[in-house]
């Protein structure tokens, strides 16, 4: 029996984190005419791969350490509505 655990979030500054991280950003985001939502589904897509980056990297060293074997499925979906619980 497996177990998932969903972990859903919304940047709420992406203005912002384009502006500080606009060298590494630049060719993703280079059109400065796009909209508020274009930009803040950019910013969520990058912010997602890079979770799914460090977990896919991270985790398993830190099972392996724990003598633990697990198989592992990860993946994005995009445009889920947040609910406040």
């Amino acid at each position: 029996m497996a177990i998932r655990i969903i972990l859903d979030f919304d940047v709420e500054n992406p203005e912002e984190v384009i502006k500080a991280h606009k060298g590494q950003l630049i060719g993703i985001l280079s059109d400065v005419v796009m909209s508020k939502d274009s930009k803040k589904k950019k910013v969520n897509k990058l912010v997602a791969e890079e979770i799914l980056t460090v977990i896919g990297t991270e985790l398993p060293i830190e099972l392996a350490k724990e003598m633990v074997r697990a198989r592992i499925s990860m993946k994005i979906i995009e445009n889920i509505v947040m609910t406040e619980d």
